[in-house]
């Protein structure tokens, strides 16, 4: 088999491309081993050689330093290389396991093909995926290894500690099989969705994988802590292709929406708290659903970074910050367009503690961003380097960025444009400071401190707006300078406080 032996640099997989076998190993090339990127290993020197591995067509390659070249390591082999009677990783013993972590002396790869794990479309593999992640998850961890094909999930495999569900990004296509009345239980989640605080499962992700699956929600982190979910690409989904339930320091890294949801709750991705009483987020074990623990903890300390939120089936929302309690998260470098609501969104009057939005573009959505109908008790706003611009009239209602009850609030290098009913609206917002801001094209009001605003606003524009520029309501105490008013109605009216101040200069 030498003449097909994969190595490095020799071509990458593009969707509608012939799959051909070094697509697979360079897509496990970050991923195979545990001292770094195949890429990585020393040019020359003593290493273990047994620590490059790599997997391809049910295959498991290793990198041999004296031939240069991979070789043949265990796998299901061919007729001139049979499978192995066991194959490296399975000689891992749970005792050893419990003594050496597999993920941190050597990174295990787990290929389903392997484990007689077909992704042909038609056969359910659920419960034999659940099986073997609880393989890996006694053998101390590793890389479960999905080659391109469609794996059909009649149950919800759960993910344990140390573990990875890697794939050879969109041509590996998981969805789930739910019967009617069934639907909308999660894909795929975590060992310990129903214990409480962070005690579920630690350490484990979802890697390089295209979920297309109409009749469930999606990946679901519940009550699980340091959790990584990298380049995920959304097509149909009946809820939501990522669900944070209660859980802490989850990442998502690279993430694709063609569609939002089809059930009631629509937004392609959520962060949710599982509060007493909640009636959803759970899996289905085959049998029977089961849901997280509702005992209120919050998803915290999560980040959403590198995304294009893009549905054909106009969702409500792209992102939704769903129930009360959650805290510290962060949208970074990313687009929302085509929602009939907001782009991004926070449930009315439930508590934020620590929101950030950066470098994020909400286009052609029927607003922006929906923080509102909250009197109290959130803290620390920061919007910067956004962008919130529709042009369909038709499309457009309400304001562009809504925010309400924050004590603490940042907002710097915005653009509002479009002709939506108000540009910016605040309500009951302590220590409000803006800077940097254009607001053009609202029907009414480019700057809305409706009631109860504490504000300074210092370089803005308003422009093109039909009848105010600055509006200081009830109980609100607005300073504001730098402004540049033009084509307004009326450049201020005040029906609570105003100061303006001009920057003297020495004669």
């Amino acid at each position: 088999m030498a003449d097909e032996t994969p190595r490095l640099g020799l071509g990458t997989y593009d969707p509608g491309d012939e799959w051909d076998h070094t697509d697979t190993v360079e897509a496990l090339d970050e991923h195979a081993l545990v001292r770094g990127p195949i890429t990585d290993r020393p040019s020359d020197g003593e290493y273990d050689d047994e620590l490059y591995h790599a997997t391809d067509q049910g295959i498991t390659w290793r990198w041999d330093a004296s031939s240069e070249d991979w070789t043949y390591f265990s796998g299901r082999g061919s007729a001139d290389q049979p499978v192995p009677g066991t194959s490296h990783y399975e000689e891992t013993s749970v005792e050893t396991a419990s003594i050496v972590n597999a993920r941190t002396e050597e990174t295990p790869v787990w290929n389903v093909e392997a484990h007689g794990i077909e992704g042909d479309g038609t056969t359910e593999v659920g419960q034999a995926v659940h099986t073997l992640l609880e393989t890996v998850e006694q053998a101390g961890g590793g890389i479960v290894y999905f080659p391109p094909g469609r794996y059909l999930l009649e149950r919800t495999p759960l993910i344990g500690d140390e573990t990875i569900v890697l794939g050879a990004g969109r041509s590996t296509v998981l969805e789930g099989v739910r019967a009617d009345g069934e639907e909308g239980r999660a894909l795929i989640s975590n060992v310990g969705y129903d214990a409480t605080g962070y005690d579920g499962a630690s350490n484990w992700g979802v890697c390089n994988v295209r979920i297309d699956s109409p009749t469930t929600n999606g990946i679901l982190p519940a009550h699980a802590e340091n959790v990584r979910l990298e380049r995920i690409y959304g097509d149909a989904i009946y809820y939501h292709h990522i669900d944070v339930v209660s859980s802490k320091n989850v990442v998502v890294d690279g993430y694709w929406a063609t569609c939002g949801g089809e059930g009631d709750s629509d937004a392609p991705i959520q962060f949710d708290n599982q509060v007493s009483g909640t009636a959803a987020n759970g899996i289905w074990d085959g049998k029977r659903d089961a849901r997280a623990n509702d005992d209120g903890t919050p998803t915290s300390n999560c980040t959403l970074k590198n995304f294009e939120i893009d549905p054909t089936n106009d969702p409500e929302y792209g992102i939704h910050i769903h129930r009360d309690g959650n805290e510290s998260i962060t949208i970074t470098d990313g687009h929302v367009t085509g929602c009939r609501h907001s782009a991004i969104r926070s449930d009315p009057g439930d508590l934020i503690d620590g929101l950030t939005i950066e470098r994020v573009s909400c286009l052609d959505n029927a607003r922006g961003i929906s923080l509102g109908h909250a009197e109290s008790g959130r803290r620390a706003l920061t919007i910067t380097n956004v962008t919130i611009r529709t042009a369909d009239s038709g499309l457009a209602s309400g304001s562009g960025l809504y925010a309400s009850g924050f004590d603490g609030t940042s907002i710097s290098n915005l653009i509002v444009d479009g002709p939506f009913t108000n540009s910016i609206i605040f309500d009951d917002m302590d220590d409000l400071k803006l800077s940097t801001v254009t607001a053009t094209g609202a029907d009414h009001q480019a700057f809305r401190f409706r009631e109860n605003a504490e504000a300074t606003l210092t370089t803005a524009r308003a422009a093109e707006c039909g009848t105010v520029g600055i509006y200081s309501g009830p109980e609100s105490s607005v300073a504001y300078g730098g402004i540049t008013f033009d084509d307004v109605g009326e450049e201020v009216v005040v029906d609570g406080e105003i100061r303006e101040w001009v920057t003297s200069s020495s004669s």
